[in-house]
């Protein structure tokens, strides 16, 4: 049985999953759900970065918290383990070959079987920078971005530093670090703070490429603060990547040349479904912008105080945290849909398998919303 305030926090959940304008809204329900701290109060309400990552299969599923990182098995949401760290965990774990790898906001990168939980190295590997942004893994190395502009590999078996790369920042004043390194076919793709795009050697480090894309007269927040994205075409990949001030640029992957550009300001991660790209940006709009040209759409104010990225999900729904709950949008229209709301809204980004979608709440609390 579910423990009483995990059944309550769903009751309230439910209670407002309520349609706004649609004449068919999807309906949040609550599968299950499960507490990662001691219960909120009103007085004490921190936001909940990390977010949710499966395994390759689906089978499990690993949350970050302010309390560490939890295992669950995906289907039920019962507890697999929990690794408990002194501070908090903001940054997204990576799986990769069965094994979990995660980064506490202090720089305290762990190795742990992603089953039982077991550690895998001797000792946490330590950067002493602080780590928001996803991590990254290839079968050589795990690639830890880490504030201000530096990006370290690690050798994956024992976690010993590799290589380092360090950023020209040339500023006081930076965008919060929420942007990961993206690694293909032998290179890592990372934005800097500076406003640049970069492609290094994945073995060494070395610089293959770089590509500015901030416009330094749209204000002072230049940082490439977003995940690159690959997206496959038949005359060779690109790269979407956004810039605070420059907006959204798909770049060739190979050579770093720029394709097209679309102007906004703030451009949170791209999601790419079809031939179009769908963004949200600071300003609370989602952008949906043609694949092929990167030529406008729709841009469009949704409801709410946006706190969060965008996830997509099956039937034309975009995802998108906000400070009061979990809200749906359309992807035709940009209007509201629903709501599956809380007291403490959501920050961290939700991940979508099937018709579940699972989000980490800022009261922390996991939750898996069937979609219906």
């Amino acid at each position: 049985m579910a423990p009483l305030r995990c059944l309550l926090c769903s009751a309230l959940l439910l209670v407002l999953a309520l349609p706004a304008h649609a004449q068919t809204p999807p309906i949040f329900q609550v599968a299950w759900s499960a507490p990662l701290v001691e219960p909120m109060t009103n007085a004490w309400k921190p936001r909940e970065r990390g977010g949710v990552t499966l395994s390759p299969s689906g089978t499990y599923l690993y949350a970050a918290a302010t309390t560490g990182l939890h295992a669950f098995v995906t289907a039920t949401g019962a507890p697999l383990w929990k690794l408990a760290t002194l501070e908090r965990v903001d940054s997204s774990p990576v799986v990769f070959d069965g094994k979990v790898y995660a980064a506490t906001m202090a720089g305290v990168i762990y190795a742990v079987d992603g089953v039982t939980g077991e550690p895998l190295w001797p000792e946490p590997a330590r950067t002493e920078l602080s780590v928001q942004s996803p991590l990254a893994a290839d079968a050589r190395h795990i690639y830890v971005a880490a504030d201000p502009g530096v990006l370290i590999a690690l050798h994956r078996e024992n976690g010993k530093p590799s290589w380092r790369y360090n950023a020209d920042v040339g500023r006081d004043f930076l965008v919060e670090g929420q942007g990961g390194p993206l690694v293909v076919g032998g290179l890592v793709f990372l934005g800097t703070p500076g406003g640049k795009l970069v492609a290094l050697g994945a073995r060494d480090g070395g610089l293959t490429w770089s590509v500015p894309l901030d416009r330094g007269d749209h204000g002072p927040y230049a940082d490439v603060d977003t995940t690159p994205v690959l997206v496959h075409r038949s005359g060779g990949d690109w790269l979407l990547a956004a810039s605070h001030s420059g907006g959204l640029f798909a770049v060739t992957a190979a050579e770093g040349n720029t394709v097209w550009h679309y102007e906004a300001e703030g451009i949170g991660p791209p999601q790419v479904l079809g031939d179009r790209v769908y963004a949200i940006s600071a300003l609370g709009q989602i952008h949906v912008v043609d694949l092929a040209t990167g030529k406008r759409i729709l841009a469009r104010k949704i409801g709410g105080n946006v706190s969060g990225n965008v996830a997509l999900a099956p039937g034309g729904i975009a995802l998108v945290p906000c400070e009061m709950g979990l809200d749906a949008v359309s992807l035709e229209t940009g209007r509201d849909l629903s709501r599956a709301g809380n007291e403490f809204g959501f920050t961290a980004p939700p991940r979508v398998w099937g018709q579940i979608a699972y989000a980490v709440s800022n009261g922390g609390i996991l939750y898996a919303l069937a979609l219906r």
